[in-house]
Formats: structure tokens, sequence, C-alpha cells
């Protein structure tokens, strides 16, 4: 089949795409998706968040110029966020199935008709494919990428994207069943991670989780000092608090277990991220994860006696402190 060929008319997929401020990539994103070879009628939902470049003025030659009455141009009346664009995206979607595409990154050829196909096949509630990271330089696989087909269902669903392995809290390279998942929402006012928040909704109310081995997504790295900027900006507090609060979606002692992984992986993280900061922001940072730590019970006992943790988080443990331990010593020495 050619792009934009499709066998009747019912609608089996929503592409959810947020647009603000993506001039130097967009073109790229919809051309990603106008080629795909998909024999189905799927629609595209575009949705300017008031971007003030020229983002949109590209998305609207671009629809023009190929005759494409399946994809659609909304605009929000101010700039709120991709939350509530990507909200909004969900309200307008009527396919059998969603998927969400940032406009910075691609789809990988033949996406579309992987994810699908797999879930017709399956009746997976979900179905989530490898992807790679990309800049000007290269192009890499994501270290979490399945390197065979697998079905998770019931419990494990979740279980699975706390254990953040082999699935990563973000929406996009995974497509989604509306009618059992199209009435969850992305959380407003949270700076961070509120994907991760979202995903571990949706992933408690999933019947099936499927892992294929197929790429279909293509993620732009763009790094422009964002590690740096969440600590100046205080939003890697929001990051905190949303790891924390997807707790609520547990129901299980192995969900519970995973969890408190998904706690210790995040610390062990934001301690070998605070080894780069000024000493300023460091000693805010330290202060951060020590209280954390003690409110999320992140202590060897109770990790080895009460969580039951395996060697892995464990080994992130020590690997945590060691970091805190360095970071101290540079703080003394500075």
């Amino acid at each position: 089949m050619t792009a934009g060929t499709v066998l009747g008319n019912e609608l089996m997929i929503s592409i959810i795409v947020p647009v603000y401020n993506v001039t130097p990539y967009v073109e790229e994103c919809l051309e990603s998706i106008y080629s795909q070879a998909f024999s189905h009628a799927y629609e595209v939902i575009l949705i300017d968040d008031c971007s003030t470049d020229s983002s949109i003025d590209i998305c609207r030659r671009f629809i023009e110029k190929n005759h494409l009455t399946n994809f659609t141009i909304l605009k929000n009346s101010e700039n709120q966020g991709v939350s509530v664009t990507r909200n909004r995206g969900l309200e307008e979607a009527s396919g059998h199935y969603f998927m969400f595409v940032d406009p910075d990154d691609c789809l990988a050829p033949g996406a579309i008709a992987s994810l699908y196909d797999t879930a017709e096949q399956f009746s997976a509630s979900i179905v989530k494919g490898n992807n790679t990271i990309f800049n000007e330089q290269q192009e890499r696989a994501a270290r979490y990428n399945v390197t065979q087909q697998t079905l998770v269902s019931g419990q494990e669903v979740l279980t699975t994207l706390y254990q953040h392995d082999q699935v990563r809290g973000h929406p996009w390279g995974k497509l989604f069943r509306r009618d059992q998942l199209g009435a969850y929402r992305f959380p407003l006012g949270v700076r961070m991670a509120q994907d991760l928040f979202y995903c571990s909704e949706v992933f408690s109310h999933a019947d099936s989780l499927l892992l294929i081995e197929q790429n279909v997504y293509r993620y732009r790295d763009r790094d422009s000092g964002s590690t740096g900027s969440k600590f100046n900006s205080g939003s890697y507090l929001d990051w905190l608090d949303s790891v924390e609060k997807t707790v609520q979606f547990a129901r299980t002692p192995g969900q519970l277990r995973a969890h408190k992984n998904l706690l210790v992986r995040t610390m062990a993280q934001l301690a070998r991220e605070c080894r780069q900061l000024p000493k300023s922001r460091a000693e805010q940072v330290l202060s951060e994860i020590e209280q954390r730590c003690k409110r999320w019970n992140i202590r060897l006992w109770w990790l080895v006696m009460r969580d039951h943790l395996g060697l892995r988080s464990l080994a992130r443990y020590f690997k945590m402190r060691q970091a805190i331990r360095q970071s101290r010593q540079n703080l003394r020495q500075a």
C-alpha cells in the first residue's frame, strides 16, 4: 500500500501530535507519519499550543501540498503546556486505538502497521515497540529495547512499567486501545515526569501489554542542558513527586516491590547527577535526597528485610550512597 491508501472507512488509529515551537523538526515528523505504509484509515490530530514560530505554517503547507483530509489542526486559546495539549487530543480522538508522536521526533518506517497488526492479533490493550535515539551525529538503539516479542498480562503490566527495564514512562512508541484506556488524562500543573504518572494510571487499567522487537519510533536527542535546567527551575521536585505518587496505582506485593525499585533507581540517578552541580545547588539537592530516602524508607536494612529487593536494586542503592559520599567530599573541598 502507498501512503494515504486505505481499506474501508472505519477509523482505526488516532495519532496525537502536540505542536509548540518546533520549526526545524516538524516537517520531518509529519513526513514520517504521512509516509507510513498502512492499509487502514487513521487520523492525525495536530494541536497548536500557541507556537510563536512558523511551526503551524509548516503544518498547514504540508497538509495543503499533500491534500491530506485526515490531518487536522486545532489551536489552544493560550499556551497551556504539553499535558493540556495532549489531553485535548485525547478528547478529539475517535479511532479504535490512539498513539502519541512528539513533533520533534519521527515514526520509524512501518511503525503503525507493526503496532496495529500485533494489537489486533493478540487483542492487546497496549503495544510497545522499540525505539532509537538520534541526533545530527549518530543514531543508536535504546538500552531498554527488547530482543523478542513478549506478552505481559494482568497485574504484571504495571509491574513491568515500574521495573523500568523494558518499558519507560513516556507515552510515545506505544499504541493504546481507546475503548479501554482512552478516558485517562495527563496531570496538570506538573513540570516533569507527568508522562510517568499518566502511563502508570493507564498501565494499571490495561489487561495486557505486548512488547515487540520492531523499531517503531525515533527519539530526537535535543540535549540543551536539560539536566541542569531541571535543578535550576526546581522541576526535579515535580519529577520526584510524580515518581512517589505513582504508588497509588499499586495493588499487589509484587507491584509495591517494583515501585520501591523505581524509587531506588530514581534516587541513584539523582545522586549521580548531583555530582555535576555547583556547590550551592548540590547542597539543596543532597538535602532533598536525604529527606526523600528517609520518607521512602530507602535504607539497607529496610530494602533487604522488608522490601526483599533483588541484587540489582541493592547495587543501585550502594551506587547511590557512593555518589552521595563523593558529592559531600566535593563540597568539603570546594
